[in-house]
């Protein structure tokens, strides 16, 4: 919210309490445009389909609503462009959502919001894309062989870059000639296994390019980046023979041998119908999945959703996203007119709430990577070894002339075997031996600086040895120099040759992706890049687990060859064949009960690291029910879902804040699909434990009659007093070479067993303790009135500073049109109230602090919502630095770890001049920075240029929030703000919180506790202060931040 301060006229710097102001020129956003979904305030054409009883009226109602959407949009399209002429649609929605997608200037675009016709104006977040060994692990060739399903009618919806449909894996011609002849924005003609599509945006769009932002959509969805194409072979492809034909035989006769010789196996539901759905261009990102989604719903156009596809697949997402994503509305909407839509869980790593949009959507299945035994690697020719496998770099730039044969010789300074530091050594004309830590926190240096100092020296090649039998990343490597990494037991069968002197390798172009490697070890180990998923207010995810790391399937372009990809985008579309092989079999069942079905049977143990016998099972946040097993997911008869939450299949409690004890329940739906009455037992099977948190299930045993259901309560307990902090087995502890933040978490299955038929039903919750404290001051001290704790890795903490700034809750955006508004429920972990200041003068590295407060909580800090402030030191009005809560990232820009940072930002040369841990400690002390409302940024006051020996250090500053959900246009994504400057003398805080005379930051506190607070009144009226803002950093939502005012 933009505010101002009061202002006294003998100071030039703003001083005073910041309060409210109302709209004004700054935030009108003029000339700066955005892109945003309108949702428009009538019903959609599936909805008035669903209102008719007779068909024929339905397709008739489907037709008037769609009439009338469309004079709707053409209206507020007109009202928006009677003020900006420069504003372009991007796409147009009717069937799922009624609306429209886009760009424009983002003051009148705020400014729909109110007309009548419009519901809400929501940012639109891009989205960005995210066989046959891992169709025999998952047992889909036993479907195939034993009941004889193969997707034969099913039609399954590829939402991604398009679909080669010329490549012999959809039964094209085959050739490179047939690919390089398709004019791509020309009509195609449909074959027999990509039967229809279309491209919704061309080739040159892309999401993050404004000169490309805007669709030019044609009739021909022909790929031209590759991964669609990839995608669609996974799911549905027809499979490759080795002389490169289509293969036209009979699936269900395939043996294993004969799938292993496939130049690319076919996809889990080789039988059914691909419809190429292409959102994205040649490159880049897209804002038009939900225009394939709403189309997906009526191919055809006619009104009649009688012909929806039978499953979307989403290969794509946003990794941090919200579960109130504006395409997860197109989800759950499609979900709920028949149509299973599968998704990835996304690549963001083993961190809290990594988990992409729409993927965690509750409805939505999604899916996890899991790595299987079949691996293609990278090979490199090794003098008496033959090719050996690894891993080449992934910036060089010329591979396809890349053949150089060379002596290989390590370096001899002792000190710089890895070549991270400079080499003297002279290298011409030799391949250098580089050994690798594949430790994070303990590797000197990454792949390019070493391969940049061999390249100095003269080296016309690098090697890199390791000890993992599968990566866990790439290596980067540069663009001019060559580099290979040899997998752990490659190392060792290279090594005694470099030790003898008589090593020599081959570097070729055509190795990469060319060794075929069984690693038995690896087989349903996680994969590292597997997002931990997403553990919201609504629903955790993933769901299931499917192979998704080096999966060959169809290389676009190339006729018929195949190529290695790896991430959920490749486990996603494994489960979306599984899925139209479910619903071949059991063309009556609900969307929610196919997916029951996958979920219930998805039985096999996922573990973490690289060996499966050394592994520890990982918990449903990281795998759901655990990998797919399609043959039992065909087969069952035994259905089990949370009745309280329809579609999401799973049992989530959520963040659970507990006072002094909590008693939680959810009902577990058991339905029996066969023609006989069954008994089953129940039985709760946990996966990660917490003290002082119990979960039952009653009643142990279930008799369901035929075509029937009984009901399973589940109850989760918990008391406060007994809680303990301890983390997933599977975690690591420490990232970074610092403790990271995590959440105690009660997971596990339900388990519904009868006879050989068992269905499991993921549970989660993350129970932790919440005080009870307020303060009241008097005479310079603070006294704690309610309840505290301080036992099991939770300790009740406070923190006290001088407040300085105000801010009013945003209005929806929904409402009127509104300069600053909240966008969404995720929005509202931005929406400042109040923000404080404090320092330590005095202590040995001394720090200021600024408290923050909002009016919602935030799930997670990150790309939802990352509060701030940018500080001028100069006195100039112009900021100097700006403080961030961020993670550390890697060079790539990933998270690297789950370590909230305050780090600091010297604006003029953007270096980082000082990290410090949010609230002031780090993972191994409990500061309750999830799900909360409060933090602390401190910043190092010499990090600012500040002496801290002068008698004054006088700065002023602004605070904000940014984030994926900012309204429409806002500048740099800022939710909310605090823009007129607030002034503080770092080295004469108004009030200090004292702790043995010193001042520190926080204090724990419990109840009848005491803490000094030292008032300065000469500081505080320099500064327009006079109240003190307390955070309870542990006490329940909404009542964490207190006002003190003496």
């Amino acid at each position: 919210m933009r505010l101002v301060a009061v202002l006294t006229a003998a100071l030039l710097s703003a001083t005073g309490l910041a309060g409210a102001q109302p709209a004004g020129a700054e935030l009108t956003g003029s000339g700066r445009t955005a892109t945003v979904f309108v949702e428009l305030a009538t019903s959609s054409a599936v909805d008035a389909f669903e209102r008719e009883d007779d068909r024929g009226r339905a397709i008739g109602a489907a037709r008037e609503s769609r009439r009338l959407i469309g004079e709707i949009t053409d209206k507020v399209l007109k009202a928006l462009r009677d003020k900006d002429s420069r504003a372009r649609q991007v796409a147009r929605t009717a069937n799922a959502v009624p609306g429209f997608v886009v760009t424009g200037d983002a003051a009148r675009l705020r400014e729909l919001s109110a007309l009548s016709e419009v519901r809400s104006v929501r940012a639109i977040v891009p989205k960005t894309a995210s066989n046959s060994g891992a169709a025999q692990l998952t047992r889909a060739v036993k479907v195939w062989q034993d009941n004889g399903k193969l997707g034969e009618g099913l039609r399954i919806g590829v939402i991604d870059t398009g679909v080669d449909y010329t490549h012999a894996d959809f039964g094209g011609e085959g050739t490179v000639e047939a690919y390089r002849a398709v004019d791509r924005t020309a009509p195609w003609t449909p074959n027999a296994k990509v039967v229809g599509g279309h491209d919704f945006v061309g080739d040159d769009y892309d999401a993050d390019d404004p000169d490309h932002a805007t669709p030019v959509p044609d009739p021909n969805p022909m790929d031209c980046f590759g991964h669609g194409t990839h995608v669609a072979g996974t799911a549905a492809g027809y499979g490759v023979e080795t002389d490169g034909s289509t293969f036209r035989g009979d699936h269900r006769m395939l043996t294993p041998e004969h799938l292993d010789r496939m130049r690319v196996g076919p996809g889990t539901a080789p039988a059914a119908e691909i419809y190429a759905l292409k959102v994205f261009g040649c490159t880049g990102s897209t804002n038009l999945t939900a225009e394939a989604m709403d189309w997906s719903l009526d191919p055809n156009g006619d009104g009649d959703f009688s012909d929806h596809l039978d499953v979307v697949n989403l290969s794509l997402g946003t990794d941090f996203g919200g579960q109130d994503d504006p395409d997860s509305l197109f989800v759950r909407k499609l979900v709920r007119n028949g149509v299973l839509v599968v998704a990835a869980a996304g690549n963001g790593g083993d961190f809290y709430d990594a988990g992409g949009a729409p993927g965690n959507t509750p409805e939505a299945l999604t899916v996890a990577n899991t790595r299987d035994a079949h691996v293609l690697l990278d090979g490199l020719g090794v003098t008496d070894l033959g090719d050996q496998p690894g891993q080449y770099s992934q910036d060089y730039r010329d591979f396809p002339a890349l053949d150089l044969t060379r002596p290989v010789v390590r370096i001899q300074e002792e000190s710089n075997v890895d070549g991270c530091g400079p080499v003297s050594q002279d290298l011409t004309g030799k391949v250098v031996w580089l050994e690798w830590d594949e430790d994070d926190a303990t590797r000197e240096c990454g792949s390019k600086a070493r391969t940049d100092n061999a390249e100095k020296a003269g080296a016309d090649g690098v090697l890199l040895t390791s000890t993992r039998a599968i990566f866990a990343a790439a290596i980067a490597g540069n663009a001019t120099t060559p580099v290979f990494q040899f997998t752990g037991p490659a190392t060792q069968r290279v090594r005694p040759l470099l030790d003898a002197g008589t090593l020599e390798v081959r570097f070729q172009g055509t190795g990469r992706r060319a060794l075929p490697t069984l690693a038995p070890s690896i087989a349903d180990t996680i994969t590292p890049t597997s997002a931990r998923g997403a553990r919201g207010p609504v629903g955790a995810k993933p769901d299931v687990a499917a192979p998704g790391d080096t999966i060959v399937s169809a290389a676009v372009g190339t006729g018929a060859d195949g190529v290695s990809k790896g991430g959920t985008s490749m486990s996603t579309p494994h489960v979306a064949g599984i899925a139209a092989l479910v619903r071949e079999t059991h063309p009556d069942w609900t969307v929610e009960e196919v997916k029951a079905a996958v979920v219930n049977t998805a039985d096999a143990t996922v573990v973490s690291g690289d060996d499966r016998a050394t592994g520890v099972p990982e918990a449903p946040m990281r795998v759901g029910a655990g990998r797919v097993d399609a043959r039992q997911a065909v087969d069952t008869d035994l259905l089990a879902m949370v009745a309280d939450d329809p579609g999401s299949v799973g049992v989530t409690f959520g963040t659970v804040p507990v006072n002094r004890s909590a008693l939680l329940m959810k009902t577990v739906r058991v339905v029996n699909k066969s023609t006989t009455r069954r008994t089953a037992s129940v039985a709760y099977r946990p996966s990660t434990e917490v003290p002082g948190a119990r979960i039952e299930v009653r009643p142990s045993e279930v008799s369901v009659p035929p075509g029937g259901e009984a009901r399973v309560r589940v109850t989760l307990r918990v008391t406060a007093s007994e809680l303990r902090k301890v983390a997933d087995p599977t975690l690591r502890t420490t990232e970074d070479g610092r403790a990271r933040q995590f959440l105690s978490e009660a997971s596990g299955l339900v388990v519904v067993s009868s006879g050989e038929a068992a269905a499991r039903v993921p549970v989660y919750a993350a129970p932790k303790p919440v005080s009870a404290l307020t303060a009241a001051m008097a005479d310079g001290t603070v006294r704690v009135n309610g309840r505290g704790f301080d036992r099991g890795g939770y300790a009740s903490m406070v923190s006290a500073f001088e407040l300085q700034g105000r801010s009013p809750e945003l209005p929806p955006c929904d409402d009127e049109p509104q300069v600053a508004c909240a966008v969404n429920g995720s929005a509202r972990g931005g929406d400042l109230r109040y923000v404080g200041v404090t320092s330590t003068p005095g202590a040995e590295d001394p720090v200021v602090a600024f408290g923050i407060a909002m009016w919602g909580q935030w799930y997670t800090l990150g790309s939802v919502a990352s509060p701030g402030v940018r500080i001028d030191t100069t006195g100039d009005g112009e900021p100097d630095f700006a403080v961030t809560a961020v993670k550390p990232t890697d060079p790539g820009g990933s998270v690297k770890a789950d370590v909230w940072l305050a780090r600091t930002t010297r604006l003029a040369d953007r270096a980082t001049v000082d990290e410090r841990p949010l609230n002031g400690a780090f993972g191994d002390v409990d500061t309750n920075l999830m799900d909360s409302d409060v933090v602390v940024l401190p910043v190092g006051v010499r990090a600012l240029g500040v002496d801290p020996a002068a008698g004054s250090a006088r700065i002023s500053y602004t605070a904000r929030v940014t984030g994926a959900y900012a309204p429409p246009g806002t500048t740099d994504n800022v939710i909310d703000t605090l823009d007129v400057p607030m002034s503080f003398d770092v080295l004469r805080p108004g009030f200090a919180v004292l702790s043995y005379g010193s001042a520190v930051l926080s204090t724990v506190v419990a109840d009848g506790a005491e803490f000094e607070v030292r008032r300065d009144d000469g500081a505080l009226a320099a500064d327009g202060s006079d109240s003190l803002l307390v955070l309870f950093h542990h006490n329940g939502a909404g009542r964490r931040a207190e006002v003190l005012t003496p």
